[in-house]
């Protein structure tokens, strides 16, 4: 979670671990004493209809599976979809035309409908609290929804209806700084939380604070921080990445822990760890500070104070990994990171890590910058090459990362077909790009500081965000905005347009058949 750019760090045993260990609490601690109106005076970016992809890379992952996989399961198969007629379509289907053998629009075309009305507007805000808030997450059904904050309180609303109306508030246990991260298990009874200590806590979703239990990491680091978590597919294991370089599996019956050391020295964050489908509770992925990911399997993996062994790994960012999100098919998830980028990787294509000298040479490069409270460096935002041995599928640029580890994540399938990719922005926007094109479909405006969590409801068209401004929004589709939008586009493009001085000048630059 610290500033740690520079180098894919295997075997650099030469860093000084006393250099490296300052503590998120003192720093944020530090940032506390400022005046907050400070993150407000950087101008709001511009939000460009262009996509900001190499064309190189768009063309490459236009053969991907997972491109072809988005446009058949959104109905876009036909060339003509730029020309779709709701009306026409509702006529079809009252003629039994719709889709053959049924009487109703199939489940490609409710999903292309479903996506000329996702979320573009803050509806209304929901709650406002008296602290950063740090998560907003959906149960898998949808039904409940958590939030926690720098409170020390988890609050978990009904998510079932869209009333939202509060059902419990527990108060955390050993919570130190703030709570960092959640998730509900896989059967929706339970749920984890981390803090800045050295436990995961477990909680029944209908229970009360004395209900608590924990698990305790084994570490010689008295300062031991969780930033990720998540639980396993089968509920038994919770995985957590920490500041002192390792991966950390828990077992939630026998509370017995696994280390894995992504790292020989443990001077490099674990941002972030997600499993790779939601149907093996066995490969896992660490997402580090120095931009590297990992692959870990824990049938072959060995507790190792030096290193445990990495399947495959991953380069293509130039700085550290802020969260990853699985699409859940085994093979394609994305990452975001602080080099102001969204990739998204193919399991299949591992990079080479005969490319990690080169790489590290040119993120040396770059000027050394502090997310927390810095501004972004310009050749950060905008990097002339591609790092050496970047495996990456896709790269999507537009948003912000800056200030806390901030969350992108996949639409959802059943109702999107994953065709979006959402996430907050130091802006206080939520960005929403289009996985096919990569350009950014929406920019919702309606919080004033970082947006670091975020999640969309996987039924309806709604995205829960929680921000650093103390408030929870709710976005939904909203038509007069929709009007605006295209309007706007259209006097871009028209604006865009070369124009002739004179006729004159048009005829002479002209050439002969």
């Amino acid at each position: 979670m610290g500033n740690q750019i520079g180098s894919i760090s295997d075997d650099d045993d030469t860093r000084a671990i006393d250099v490296i260990n300052i503590t998120v609490r003192a720093i944020d601690m530090e940032l506390d004493s400022r005046d907050s109106s400070c993150y407000q005076q950087d101008p709001l970016p511009i939000i460009r209809s262009k996509p900001s992809v190499e064309k190189f890379q768009t063309m490459l992952f236009q053969s991907t599976d997972m491109y072809k996989e988005i446009r058949a399961r959104c109905g876009l198969i036909q060339q003509s979809n730029e020309h779709f007629n709701l009306l026409r379509s509702l006529q079809q289907r009252e003629n039994g035309l719709a889709s053959p053998g049924i009487a109703s629009f199939s489940s490609n075309q409710q999903r292309n409908i479903a996506n000329m009305y996702i979320p573009n507007q803050k509806t209304a805000r929901l709650m406002s609290l008296d602290s950063k808030v740090y998560v907003t997450k959906f149960n898998k059904s949808g039904t409940k929804l958590l939030t926690a904050c720098q409170d020390g309180f988890v609050r978990i609303y009904d998510g079932s209806k869209g009333t939202y109306h509060l059902l419990t508030r527990i108060n955390a246990r050993d919570v130190q700084w703030s709570i960092i991260d959640a998730d509900f298990s896989p059967n929706g009874q339970h749920f984890a939380y981390s803090t800045w200590s050295r436990s995961f806590f477990i909680m029944p979703v209908n229970g009360t604070a004395d209900d608590c239990q924990w698990i305790d990491v084994e570490s010689q680091n008295s300062r031991v921080a969780i930033f990720s978590l998540q639980y396993s597919p089968t509920g038994d294991k919770i995985i957590g990445g920490s500041n002192n370089g390792s991966v950390i599996v828990g077992d939630v019956q026998t509370r017995s822990t696994q280390i894995l050391r992504t790292h020989r020295m443990p001077v490099t964050d674990v941002n972030a760890v997600s499993y790779v489908n939601d149907k093996d509770p066995n490969v896992i992925i660490a997402g580090c500070d120095d931009g590297l990911l990992k692959v870990f399997d824990l049938r072959v993996s060995q507790r190792s104070r030096n290193l445990s062994k990495a399947v495959v790994s991953f380069i293509g960012h130039y700085d550290g990994i802020t969260y990853i999100d699985s699409r859940n098919d085994g093979y394609y998830l994305l990452s975001n990171s602080k080099d102001q980028s969204i990739k998204i990787w193919d399991m299949r294509q591992p990079s080479n890590l005969r490319n990690r000298g080169s790489a590290r040479r040119q993120q040396r490069l770059l000027p050394t910058w502090d997310y927390r409270w810095e501004r972004v460096p310009r050749e950060i935002c905008n990097p002339h090459k591609a790092l050496e041995g970047d495996s990456s599928v896709m790269t999507y640029r537009g948003h912000r990362v800056s200030k806390t580890l901030l969350r992108a994540k996949f639409s959802p399938l059943l109702q999107t077909g994953q065709r979006y990719i959402y996430t907050g922005c130091a802006t206080g926007r939520i960005i929403i790009y289009d996985v096919l094109t990569g350009r950014i479909k929406e920019a919702i405006e309606g919080h004033r500081n970082v947006i670091r969590d975020l999640d969309w409801h996987p039924e309806r068209s709604e995205i829960i965000s929680g921000s650093w401004d103390t408030h929870i929004n709710l976005n939904t589709y909203n038509r007069n905005m929709a009007k605006k939008s295209l309007h706007n586009s259209d006097r871009l493009t028209s604006e865009s347009r070369v124009l002739r001085r004179s006729r004159r000048l048009a005829n002479r630059n002209m050439t002969p058949d």
